[in-house]
């Protein structure tokens, strides 16, 4: 970190979420770019932490090549991180946004990007709380006056659920459905219990010879094997509530809870978390943006806080 702050600064001008599925970066004056999180089919993350540097860097390289300065001038970049990131997790994130191109790097928390990108006003002396629900990592913050006071995370989401129906599927048919397929059918299913039966698509199965058309299971036999993700899942929001004093439940209550994240587009889970809390929960228009909308928000910021820290030094 204290290279990197010794680089001439200009305003930051790229905001990164490295997700574990999707990578979506956007600046002020590039759209949102959004491609899958892999490199030559290798996986770059795992649960919300870079699994493979070299393949960080070659994903990463030609995104930010596209926001230099006259073709020449390197990005500052915002990047997002898990709540409960370790110190090496970090420093693997910054060293990769880096080496890709970028000429400084600040990280911010995923939540609190999260959390701004989804509309909640942070800057409110009344505590609100997020429930980001993505593909490797469940994260959930309290926050207050533009600080998280309360946060809780777990390396569960939405990969888990989809692994857990290619199970109950291979265990019932012997076929292997690929993760379009599994995905598919993890999204019929939702939370609720799956009334009647659930078709898998043969096309992209292995397992069974000449397969073609569809095949039904009971829908009640893949939410038995989403169950336990689920519980999971909400656990991490159960084990933060519980944890809050009193006058901030009471904020909290009154504020409600904004889901996001790829959890926030299963059938159900909305519903599933009022009735698990007692507390309203709404989601954003687009809940799969809401990290990378954020941090794009706050690049002025960054800004300000980077302006600051010359004068200190």
């Amino acid at each position: 970190m204290g290279i990197l702050l010794r680089t001439p600064y200009r305003d930051p001008d790229i905001a990164i979420d490295l997700g574990t599925a999707l990578t979506r970066i956007a600046s002020g004056s590039l759209s949102r770019v959004v491609v899958p999180t892999r490199v030559a089919g290798r996986p770059v993350m795992r649960s919300g932490a870079i699994a493979d540097t070299g393949a960080a860097v070659e994903l990463l390289h030609p995104l930010l090549s596209r926001v230099r300065k006259f073709g020449v001038l390197r990005p500052h970049a915002v990047a997002c991180a898990p709540s409960d990131a370790t110190d090496e997790e970090l420093d693997t994130l910054r060293e990769c946004v880096a080496k890709a191109g970028a000429a400084t790097v600040i990280i911010v928390p995923e939540i609190l990007a999260a959390a701004i990108g989804a509309g909640m006003d942070v800057s409110s002396r009344y505590a609100g709380m997020i429930v980001d629900i993505g593909e490797g990592i469940t994260e959930c913050a309290v926050i207050r006056s533009g600080t998280i006071i309360e946060k809780n995370a777990a390396r569960v989401g939405c990969s888990d659920l989809r692994r857990h129906v290619m199970q109950a599927v291979m265990s019932m048919t012997r076929l292997h459905v690929p993760d379009a397929e599994a995905e598919r059918m993890m999204r019929e299913a939702g939370v609720a219990v799956k009334k009647g039966s659930l078709r898998i698509l043969f096309s992209g199965c292995s397992g069974l010879p000449h397969a073609h058309g569809s095949l039904s299971i009971p829908g009640q036999r893949i939410h038995e094997e989403m169950e336990p993700v689920i519980a999971g899942i909400t656990g991490v929001v159960s084990s933060l509530l519980g944890s809050l004093t009193p006058s901030v439940s009471c904020q909290v209550i009154d504020s409600g809870i904004c889901l996001s994240g790829g959890g926030a587009l299963l059938r159900g889970m909305r519903i599933h978390l009022e009735k698990l809390t007692g507390i309203p929960v709404t989601s954003p228009a687009r809940p799969l943006d809401s990290v990378v909308a954020g941090a794009r928000e706050m690049l002025p910021v960054m800004s300000l806080v980077k302006r600051q820290m010359r004068k200190l030094h």
